[in-house]
């Protein structure tokens, strides 16, 4: 028995073409400039429910008198941040780090379940526009991988897509083979334009590539009807459902004897049909620990993901300079560096394979978790500051280039194996037992 709790960073019921478009904001963003849905599953045995409660408590109050802050409102993660998060935690005041260091041991005394996923919202629009179009061409067998061509198309679209592109994708009356014209035009004009440009050697390939699909196979597309591109639940429940089926079969914790608590805004249905006990909707935060300690969680890892992705965009004014993380990422002191460690053993630190999960564009969540395990495969500080940041920048690239490799791999492989079992990969999704694209 015990209690599960959801916070979220990033939601937005609809997503919409940016009313002030520039290149880096494509898409309206909302306040908060997540260009993915990150959302925090916390699960609390009722066994250290109580135990929790105290600690937390305690260690706000602490907190708050370190602080000289005798406010009484909830303490949220923003605050404990307080926009001092430009290269993550490298950024963060020792004070601010303890506050972190002291919560995440205390969950990890407590043994709780925890699931941290993630939506990137422009795979959402390709989703709405494009995806029928890859399933039918995979069941064809026009393509090797449907998987491998949706990343490669939500990276375009996030990254290179022309103006006139991306306002297609959003335009009603926009067909889809209209949408794919378009995209064909664009990509041999970006291929004409980077010939010469030797770092995008393997991406030019890849837009090739793509230009030849769409000649062989724009004709299979549907003209489904298309008003907006709204949120899809159903990748969220789908991810969650993951979770507390790996839960459930390792016999960590059995779903159907808790209780889901949800806080204000987050819809009930998505979850209703995925093996709760119970589920409580528009709960307020101030009343329940766990949506705290969901929302402290949600803040530090959604904002580091954001971070990370923003500082990584190549300059397209130097489009043949690679774009590596800046070394005062990696400028860390000692409680710095003992906080990361402390957050990816939380995060990443048992042998559970839905305990974090990214969307078919992966580069996002991939990157946060190579940086988080990069900077802990150093089994001590003085280990780590005898490297100087600069060669930790190229240390952590290659790391996550390998990373990269080997979850294509991955995928291609898994797919190869749903396809051998149900024929196609849209047969799968349908039965319920693959994770939509």
């Amino acid at each position: 028995m015990g209690q599960v709790f959801i916070d979220e960073k990033g939601p937005q019921e609809t997503i919409r073409i940016s009313r002030n478009y520039s290149d880096d904001r494509r898409i309206n963003l909302g306040d908060d400039l997540m260009r993915s849905y990150v959302a925090d599953v916390l699960y609390i045995p009722e066994s250290s429910l109580k135990d929790i409660i105290k600690k937390y408590s305690e260690l706000v109050v602490d907190y708050r008198e370190e602080q000289k802050n005798k406010v009484e409102k909830e303490l949220k993660g923003i605050d404990i941040l307080q926009g001092n998060f430009k290269y993550g935690i490298a950024s963060i005041k020792k004070v601010n780090g303890d506050f972190y260091l002291k919560l995440f041991d205390i969950l990890l005394e407590a043994d709780v379940s925890n699931l941290l996923f993630s939506v990137n919202k422009m795979s959402m629009v390709v989703d709405a526009r494009l995806t029928q179009w890859i399933l039918k061409l995979e069941a064809k067998r026009f393509i090797k991988s449907a998987i491998l061509l949706k990343y490669s198309l939500t990276k375009y679209c996030e990254l290179e897509a022309s103006e006139e592109v991306i306002r297609n994708l959003f335009d009603p009356h926009k067909k889809v083979n209209e949408i794919l014209y378009s995209i064909q035009n664009d990509l041999k004009e970006f291929v004409a334009k980077h010939k010469n440009n030797t770092r995008m050697k393997y991406q030019l390939e890849d837009y090739k590539n793509m230009i030849t699909i769409i000649g062989k196979g724009k004709h299979l597309a549907d003209n489904l009807v298309f008003e907006k591109v709204s949120f899809d639940w159903d990748k969220v429940s789908f991810d969650v459902d993951l979770w507390l089926s790996e839960n459930k079969l390792k016999d960590i914790w059995q779903p159907e004897q808790s209780t889901l608590i949800l806080d204000q805004g987050i819809p009930s249905k998505p979850f209703e049909k995925i093996g709760f006990g119970k589920v409580l909707v528009d709960q307020d935060s101030k009343d329940f620990v766990g949506l705290q300690l969901a929302d402290m969680l949600v803040v530090i890892t959604g904002s580091y993901i954001s971070k990370l992705v923003s500082a990584i965009r190549y300059d397209k004014a130097e489009p043949e300079k690679p774009k590596h993380l800046d070394k005062e990422w990696f400028d860390l002191e000692e409680h710095q560096f003992d906080l990361i460690l402390k957050m990816t053993q939380f995060f990443f630190g048992n042998d559970n394979t839905y305990s974090f999960i990214g969307d078919s564009y992966f580069d996002e969540t991939l990157l946060f978790e190579i940086f988080c395990r990069y900077i802990s495969s150093f089994s001590s500080y003085e280990n780590y500051h005898k490297k100087s940041s600069n060669l930790h920048v190229k240390d952590m690239f290659k790391y996550y280039i390998a990373a990269s490799k080997e979850k294509w791999s991955l995928g291609v492989q898994n797919e190869f194996l749903a396809r051998n079992i149900y024929g196609d990969y849209i047969t799968g999704i349908k039965e319920g037992v693959i994770r939509r694209l």
